[in-house]
This record gives structure tokens, C-alpha cells and sequence, in this order.
């Protein structure tokens, strides 16, 4: 296994950090509508392994482009060539009775691991049909995860996380699919979406700081807030960017991601309540902030943001897919080149899912 200073000495020898190089895009449809059977795929999730894989997860749903509850299992495709090609696609999880949706993908720096964490639907449950009291069982929409320690060639059994994180009072729980976060501090941090008692919805983090063998959960951050991702600031600060209405909502926690302070609404994102993606970059010194998502009061025009200030500004943007396009994840490539695997479509953006690699150039290049 390599060490995290090997790898990175490998990146650095082999694929240097793009500044100053000539604006480059690409994108390649990776599912498609129809293949193998399958009525939709929906929800993208992607990472990158520390041996340089990328690997992309999605929804097969069966019979509808329907949530939960509903006939859907997870299925994965990855390439070993910075998303250029993409081997055929593998079924990574299906349950006999009920469904599975909704993969986040989680890297473990110190170990290489990867992490899927998912949820699970016993037959006739969903968000909004399950029901408050049992930590788990089958009126519970569960919390489960599987890891891969080999790039994703094979996947542990599932492990039940819910009786951990889910609290009796709740009535519906689910982690919010595409990227997760491991901090500094070596925390894995894992967004997910409550229905409380008294069916109100709010965004939270799911916490382990034992490298995924035990986990907790922080405060409700706001009412109404939804699905959710987190960015580790420079000064340690976690920025908590989440789907609430017309306009991102922000908030921002000085203990992990565990309490936050005042929500706000970002002006500049504007949002059709939609999942969006956001990650940090590295270079040089600095650390910029790439924001994704349908950028449009309906769900289209899939752009990519840059912000210099820890996301109070956000100057540069470049449109990824003007057409109808929906959820989306984004993460830094080891090239040092962004990968993002996005919803779009030519009249509805559940049509495909889509890899799209550019660099930074690219988003700021000056345009007629």
C-alpha cells in the first residue's frame, strides 16, 4: 500500500498541478437511460483511489425514475485512465426485497479504504414512509456502509450503522449522496437529511473518529435545510453548503462539523433544491473552493464556481451543460485536474450520467 507521501511524490513526478497550462475539457457518458435494462440511473457519486482509479456509483432504478421506495440497487463503473474510458458497469449492491439508493463515496487518506455509505429500504420505505420509534428494522430507512480496501475490484458485506446515528424520535433518515469528507483531523464526516419528530427536515453530520468503526452525530443545523456537503476551510473551519429553497444555504462549524452557527443564503448560488457538489484544491499555497451545480431556478445549466475567499465570493464560473442537468458531485484529480460526474439530459436531466475533466484554465478562460 503506499504511503500518503509516496503518492503524492508519484503525482508530483508523474502528473504536476496544471498551473499555467492550456484550458482543456472533456466529458464522456458513463450511464446512459435504457442500458442493460435498466429504466433510469440517477444519483452520481464518484472518488478517486490513492492508485489514481476513479470510481463512479449510481442508482440502477429498475422499473421508474422513482426514490425510494422503489426496485433499485447500486451499480459502479470505474476507469483507469482519468475517466477517458470506463469498464463495464457492476452491480455493488441489491437487496432481495425492498431497495438501496443514494451512495456517498468517502477516501480514507491514511489507509487507502474506500467507503460507500448508502441507505436501505425494506419493502415500502422511503424518506417519507418511515416511521419514528425502532433504531432499525422494517419500518426504518437504514444507514448502511461497505468498503473496498482494492480500488473497488471487491466491497465488504454491509454493516447496519443506523442504531449508531439514528435517534428513536427521528422518523426518516438518509445520508446525502456523491462525495464525503475525511478532515485534517482524520474525522470522516458524512452529510445526511432528518425527518424529526415532528417531521420537520434538517441537515446534520454523521462522525467517526476511529476511521469508520464507531459513529455519532452533530445538531440539527436549520429547519428545512436538505441535502448537504461540507468543505474544510483553511483555518479548520467547516463550511456546511446545503440545498434550502432558491438559494444555497450556508453555515459554518468551529468543532468538527459537529455545532454550527447562523444559517445564511448565498446570493451568487443560486439553486432549484437540487444536490450540488463542492471540494477544496489545493495549489500552492492556496486553497479555492469548486462549487457545482444546476445553476438556474429550474434544473439546468450545470456550471462550475470558483471562490478565493473560503466561499464568500465566487468570481469565476463557466458553464459545464446548459441543458436540463441535475445532481452533481466534484473532487480534485491527483493530475491536478477536476473530475465531476453530474445528471443531464436533452429534455430531462435524468437521461445520463456524465464525467466531465477540465482544469482550472479552463473555468477562467477569457471568452468572446
Amino acid at each position: 500500500m503506499l504511503t500518503k507521501s509516496a503518492v503524492l511524490l508519484v503525482a508530483m513526478a508523474v502528473c504536476p498541478l496544471l498551473a499555467g497550462a492550456a484550458p482543456f475539457f472533456s466529458q464522456t457518458d458513463v450511464f446512459r437511460q435504457g442500458d442493460n435494462g435498466v429504466h433510469t440511473y440517477r444519483i452520481p457519486a464518484l472518488i478517486e483511489t490513492q492508485k489514481g482509479v476513479l470510481i463512479g456509483v449510481a442508482d440502477a432504478r429498475h422499473d421508474s425514475d422513482r426514490d425510494l421506495p422503489g426496485d433499485i440497487s447500486l451499480v459502479m463503473r470505474r476507469s483507469f485512465d482519468a475517466g477517458k474510458n470506463w469498464e463495464a458497469a457492476r452491480t455493488i449492491q441489491k437487496v432481495k426485497e425492498g431497495g438501496v439508493g443514494d451512495a456517498s463515496l468517502l477516501l480514507d487518506r491514511s489507509t487507502g479504504r474506500v467507503w460507500c455509505f448508502f441507505h436501505y429500504g425494506p419493502p415500502g420505505i422511503g424518506f417519507m414512509t418511515a416511521k419514528a420509534g425502532a433504531k432499525t428494522g422494517p419500518t426504518t430507512l437504514q444507514l448502511h456502509a461497505i468498503h473496498s480496501d482494492d480500488s473497488g475490484a471487491s466491497w465488504s458485506e454491509p454493516v447496519d450503522l443506523t442504531p449508531q446515528v439514528k435517534e428513536p424520535s427521528w422518523q426518516g433518515m438518509f445520508a446525502t449522496s456523491g462525495t464525503d469528507i475525511q478532515t485534517s483531523s482524520g474525522r470522516f464526516l458524512v452529510p445526511i437529511v432528518v425527518r424529526d419528530g415532528k417531521g420537520i427536515i434538517h441537515s446534520l453530520n454523521a462522525y467517526s473518529d476511529d476511521h469508520g468503526k464507531t459513529w455519532k452525530h452533530g445538531d440539527p443545523i436549520a429547519d428545512g435545510t436538505d441535502e448537504s456537503h461540507n468543505v474544510e476551510l483553511k483555518d479548520g473551519v467547516m463550511l456546511q453548503n446545503m440545498r434550502n429553497g432558491t438559494h444555497r444555504a450556508i453555515a459554518r462549524s468551529h468543532d468538527g462539523g459537529i455545532t454550527f452557527g447562523p444559517v445564511s443564503h448565498d446570493p451568487a448560488l443560486i439553486d432549484p433544491s437540487c444536490n450540488a457538489g463542492i471540494t477544496s484544491y489545493r495549489q500552492d499555497r492556496d486553497s479555492i473552493l469548486i462549487f457545482t451545480n444546476a445553476a438556474s431556478a429550474r434544473r439546468e445549466n450545470l456550471t462550475v464556481k470558483l471562490s478565493y475567499d473560503g466561499g464568500r465570493k465566487w468570481p469565476a464560473a463557466r458553464t459545464i451543460y446548459a441543458g436540463p442537468a441535475g445532481y452533481s458531485t466534484v473532487i480534485p484529480l491527483h493530475d491536478g485536474s477536476i473530475g465531476v460526474l453530474y445528471e443531464r439530459g436533452d429534455t430531462h436531466p435524468d437521461e445520463r450520467i456524465t464525467f466531465a475533466r477540465f482544469n482550472l484554465e479552463w473555468v477562467t478562460e477569457k471568452r468572446r
